[in-house]
Parts: structure tokens; sequence; C-alpha cells
């Protein structure tokens, strides 16, 4: 039990050693915005169509994090065309993607 975490410890001081004169620059090569749209329907009532939006919206903010730039539910509104859909709310969210370059250097 002890030769093992001989063994574990001598492996991170080994990888500490190697990354020490390591220097890592991480810039960034691009950046795109997204925007997504999703339609909530409810038969009961425009609250429920709102709910479901909003635990959307808290998903994807969650998901997302610092990217997430705006979100948006739209109240629940009637509808009177779709049978399926009595009460709809549309979601809304803008965000950024970023492409990055990575590069290594050692300084020994």
């Amino acid at each position: 039990m002890k030769k093992r975490g001989l063994i574990v410890l001598g492996g991170f001081c080994m990888t500490a050693a190697a990354w020490a004169g390591t220097n890592v620059k991480t810039e960034t090569v691009e950046e795109q915005e997204k925007s997504e749209v999703k339609v909530f329907c409810s038969k009961a009532s425009e609250k429920e169509a709102v709910a479901a939006c909003q635990k959307w919206l808290d998903a994807q903010s969650k998901t997302l994090g610092q990217r997430l730039l705006t979100s948006y539910c739209s109240e629940g509104e009637l509808q009177s065309s779709n049978t399926g859909c009595l009460y709809k709310a549309t979601g809304e969210l803008k965000y950024v993607l970023k492409k990055f370059r990575t590069e290594t250097e050692r300084n020994n």
C-alpha cells in the first residue's frame, strides 16, 4: 500500500517538474454569433407555455455560461389557427462560439 502511494506521489512530482518550464499561450482565432429560437406550446394555459420556455432558457444558460449574450421568452399568446397549440411562448437566445489556438512553449 505504501509503495503504491509513493509511486503515485512520484508521478505527480515528475509531472510538475516537466511542466515547470512550460508556457501555454491561448488566443481567440474566430468568434461566431449564433442564435436559437424555440417555440413552446400548451393546451392548458399561457403560464404553462411560459414556464416551459423559462425552464429551457435556464438550462441553456447553465450550459452556455459566459458565452450567452441574450435570452428572451415571449409572453404566452393565444393561438387560434393551430388546434394542437392553444397557447404559445417563443424562446430566443443569442450566444458566441469561439475557436481558440493554443501553443505550448518550453523554457529550458
